[in-house]
């Protein structure tokens, strides 16, 4: 009974293998497709992405202003990323994030310079007898 290769191994096939000037490695050089088709040309990262994370930093800054275009940016961008297959999706997500978080943050801090506004009023008016 015979089973293909004959020497008792599991090693190259006889003849040199592959990469030996017989075998069928790649050509030298290196950069081989199989196909022809060429090496795929890198995805560039998705520019509202970009935006969408520098104006969810400036955000916290800047009184939550531009937080709001980051929000904005970062949703379509994420659209534009799902539809395209470009880079920058975890950019996104990260201005998304920053943004909501610089919104909440400045929202909280109106809401408290508005109470203690009031309570300041409240108790200056009930202190002077008005």
């Amino acid at each position: 009974m015979s089973y293909g290769n004959q020497s008792g191994g599991y090693g190259p096939p006889q003849g040199g293998g592959y990469g030996s000037p017989g075998g069928y490695g790649p050509p030298p050089g290196g950069g081989y497709d199989p196909y022809g088709y060429g090496a795929q040309p890198p995805r560039g990262n998705n520019g509202m992405a970009i935006a969408a994370l520098i104006m969810g930093i400036a955000g916290l800054f800047v009184c939550g202003v531009t937080s709001i275009v980051g929000i904005v940016l970062g949703h379509i961008s994420l659209g534009q990323i799902k539809r395209t297959h470009e880079e920058g999706r975890g950019m996104a997500i990260a201005g998304l994030v920053l943004s909501y978080f610089g919104v909440a943050c400045w929202l909280l801090v109106l809401v408290l310079a508005l109470a203690l506004g009031w309570w300041g009023f409240a108790a200056s008016t009930s202190l002077s007898g008005y």
